[in-house]
């Protein structure tokens, strides 16, 4: 399957509504894993399965956060003492 590639900047309560989403999707996928183990639905290995993907998207959106703090503080070491005008992060002249 093809990949696709996501880069995006979010402020700190979209990234708790992402996180929280992510969550809450891999939540319903579990709790499909027991409602068929229950003999509903599809196998409960298909659940799990799909629980595992979006634990695993889940780490990785962490992940990437992560490294984007430290870019960013790399980007601009004393944001203190930037030019009127330039934006935060800026790299060359203006």
């Amino acid at each position: 399957m093809p990949r696709r590639r996501i880069e995006v900047s979010v402020s700190h309560d979209e990234f708790e509504d992402l996180n929280n989403a992510l969550e809450d999707h891999r939540n319903g996928f579990t709790d499909m894993a027991e409602e068929a183990s229950n003999g509903l639905g599809l196998e409960p290995e298909y659940w799990v399965g799909r629980a595992n993907e979006v634990q695993s998207l889940l780490e990785k959106v962490h992940e990437h956060s992560r490294e984007e703090t430290a870019a960013g503080r790399r980007l601009e070491p004393n944001p203190g003492k930037r030019a009127p005008g330039r934006p935060r992060g800026a790299i060359g002249p203006t």
